[in-house]
């Protein structure tokens, strides 16, 4: 582990709410501090320090004196109204922390739009690395003042649902060499220990067959993820090629082994990563919001699984949601399984005309010039880890 942190430069830190906020729902003041402390001295080494924060609406209800009854009903807008407050007065906590080491800080606050739209995508990649090449340390969350993905997941939509997701995308596209978590379990552990007194700690995890098996049940009582959003996120960062850490952030000095060389991280779990994706490519299969899905037969799971075909029309047998030509869509079997994504080459109106029909009969519904497949290869990511294997071709090493 101490030759995995000397190696790294780039770390991304997630801040889970149930770390940044007391079981009271009041700012953990002393043990962030201490955590910052050490991302400090972190940054004094010239390591890169990029933080992605909850407790934004956390913050908020406790300064607009919100009982604990009236948290559990609170409403979309209402949960925007607190996110709103609570921001701000995040953002001072982290300005004040920092400023004492003499480190500037950034805000950002993104949204799930930011990823999918690959120009606006682009744009925020290239802010981050400029703060980072500055010096600065951007403080990241989701913008939950107009944002309803995080707060309120829609149908079809690649919504953060939590910021464990949120710091995967982050360390993916940057590129970052480890992304630690910090929440309020010790790590990811073998079943629910609360349920099953015989679960017990992975301290390493190096395959999607693993993550697979992890019973993944369970929410946050304070934040809005749980083990499933970690699981998500740590599949993000195994196909990003990032280490993950997943550790508890209750201890103030969890952070310490990264500014002490001889002090050993014990606890926790690592996750080595897999095989990485091309960045367009990791555009379209992980960070981009998918607006809509088509549903395949047998025969086209194989020949997008196998043979890197395009999907065709034949191949399609259902049609949910509306999306548009040039939209990133979700591909699933008839069992349900999620099998890819891809950038559709018709509106979901014109896929409704031509599904089950053959390429030759195509251009008789929508025109002669009509394209016949619905996705290009090109375009078009395949997860293989529900049929046999842990990435399409495509993916490199």
């Amino acid at each position: 582990m101490s030759d995995l942190w000397r190696d790294s430069r780039r770390i991304v830190i997630k801040l889970g709410t149930q770390v940044v906020l007391e079981a009271d729902g009041q700012l953990a003041r002393k043990r962030l501090t201490q955590l910052i402390n050490h991302c400090a001295v972190a940054w004094q080494l010239d390591k890169e320090i990029l933080l992605v924060s909850s407790g934004a609406v956390g913050l908020g209800d406790k300064s607009l004196k919100i009982s604990q009854s009236k948290k559990k009903s609170l409403n979309l807008v209402e949960k925007q109204a607190c996110a709103s407050v609570g921001q701000n007065l995040l953002m001072d906590i982290y300005r004040e922390l920092f400023s004492a080491h003499g480190i500037t800080t950034a805000q950002i606050l993104v949204t799930a739009s930011d990823f999918s739209d690959r120009r606006r995508y682009l744009i925020l990649r290239q802010t981050l690395e400029k703060l980072l090449s500055m010096r600065v340390i951007p403080i990241i969350n989701e913008n939950d003042a107009i944002s309803t993905m995080e707060l309120k997941e829609g149908t079809y939509s690649s919504s953060f649902g939590d910021n464990d997701k949120l710091s995967a995308l982050v360390a993916g596209k940057l590129d970052a060499d480890l992304l630690v978590i910090l929440t309020n379990v010790e790590g990811i552990f073998s079943a629910d220990p609360e349920r099953n007194p015989e679960a017990t700690l992975i301290s390493e995890i190096d395959s999607f067959e693993q993550l697979a098996s992890i019973d993944s049940n369970g929410t946050s009582p304070q934040g809005r993820g749980g083990m499933s959003a970690k699981i998500e996120a740590l599949r993000i960062a195994f196909i990003s090629g990032v280490h993950t850490m997943i550790r508890s952030g209750n201890n103030p000095d969890t952070l310490l082994w990264m500014t002490n060389a001889e002090v050993s991280p014990e606890g926790g779990t690592l996750v080595k990563p897999g095989v990485s994706l091309p960045k367009r490519r990791s555009w379209i299969g992980l960070a981009s919001s998918t607006f809509g899905r088509v549903v395949v037969n047998s025969g086209a799971v194989d020949a997008l699984v196998e043979r890197n075909a395009s999907l065709l029309p034949s191949g399609v047998v259902g049609v949910e949601g509306s999306f548009q030509a040039g939209q990133v869509i979700s591909i699933e079997d008839e069992q349900g399984h999620n099998v890819g994504r891809g950038i559709s080459r018709f509106p979901s109106r014109d896929v409704l005309k031509i599904l089950g029909l053959k390429s030759a009969q195509i251009s008789n519904v929508l025109g002669k010039d009509a394209r016949t497949e619905v996705i290009h290869r090109d375009n078009l990511v395949v997860f293989k880890e529900h049929f046999g294997g842990t990435a399409s071709g495509d993916f490199k090493k």
